[in-house]
């Protein structure tokens, strides 16, 4: 099972978070083994966060071996052609490394500003997605749509080989989407342990229905993670951070949660996290690997949390986890 970090890329008044915070993170990371660094797109929030592409092409800069992936940006928002080249030239600038992840979106406030509506968030995914594959992989491209329409346009540089894409979805639909439309399903991290095991069958069996190899497809999960002495030390540390973001969630109105409701409970989250000592995390993360997970993105860091307690802990998976999975 492959190992990467899905980011922090939330600013929340009186922390001292700052996005080279980042940089500093996946250098560590890099050094112990991990496989790669993600990060989500999100807009307009009071809170403020980091904007994906220009903060992986600083990750690109300063890394040498990590992967690099949306998980997930929002192509319905983006004139394909111009998202193309962005997407291509960090691929180009890290040599390869560059992930494209995707996902429809659910948030009104955050689709409305960029013109995409609920309704239309779907079809503008899909139109989008197979103008972004065709424009990464051929020398021309003409395409008549109803968002868009090109004649005769290229990326120029492509990207330096083919570039994979990943598709995040919780409902059956959204998941047989990624079996015939991706390279791996994002699975979402509110799915617990019997949710996946159905999902991942979903995907299986639509891989199988589209005579596709399941090999060349992987499951990508995201999880929240920490690592302490034990799992008491765990949530001492991180439950007030891990809790306001869950309370963030709410208030944007998470599609597995109630939008009215902004007070969240630990007991009723515990089975999506993975907390404790490190023998505690890895019997999570074995279960998971049982089930047919290949990657799994670990958030670490949470609104609020320090620099140092992160670093800590990222150290805690390099050296007493990643190797008793590799």
């Amino acid at each position: 099972m492959k190992f990467g970090v899905f980011q922090n890329q939330y600013y929340t008044p009186g922390d001292d978070f700052e996005v080279t915070d980042l940089v500093e993170q996946a250098e560590l990371m890099e050094d112990l083994g991990f496989d790669g660094a993600a990060l989500g797109e999100r807009h307009v929030h009071e809170e403020g966060v980091v904007e994906p592409l220009t903060a992986l092409s600083a990750l690109a800069a300063r890394t040498e071996t990590l992967e690099l992936a949306t998980m997930a940006m929002l192509p319905a928002l983006y004139n394909p052609l111009h998202l193309a080249e962005k997407v291509a030239m960090i691929d180009r600038l890290s040599g390869g490394r560059m992930r494209f992840g995707a996902a429809i979106g659910y948030r009104e406030r955050e689709l409305e500003p960029f013109g995409v509506s609920l309704d239309d968030r779907v079809p503008k995914f899909m139109e989008s997605l197979s103008l972004l594959k065709r424009l990464w992989a051929q020398d021309s491209v003409s395409h008549d749509g109803e968002a868009w329409s090109f004649e005769d346009v290229f990326v120029s540089p492509r990207p330096a080989g083919s570039m994979p894409v990943w598709i995040g979805g919780h409902a059956d639909i959204a998941i047989k989407r990624a079996a015939y439309r991706g390279d791996a399903w994002i699975a979402s991290a509110s799915s617990t342990t019997d949710d996946l095991a159905h999902q991942i069958g979903v995907y299986e069996d639509s891989l199988e229905e589209f005579e596709m190899d399941r090999a060349d497809n992987d499951v990508v999960l995201m999880r929240d993670c920490f690592v302490a002495d034990s799992l008491e030390d765990a949530r001492e540390t991180i439950e007030p951070h891990l809790l306001e973001l869950y309370r963030m969630y709410a208030r944007w109105g998470q599609t597995y949660m109630d939008e009215h409701e902004v007070e969240v409970d630990y007991d009723e989250l515990e089975e999506k996290f993975v907390l404790g000592s490190p023998e505690d995390c890895l019997e999570k993360l074995r279960t998971y690997e049982d089930l047919g997970v290949d990657q799994v993105y670990l958030r670490v860091q949470f609104p609020g949390q320090p620099q140092d307690v992160t670093l800590e802990c990222l150290e805690r998976i390099g050296d007493e986890i990643i190797p008793k999975l590799d």
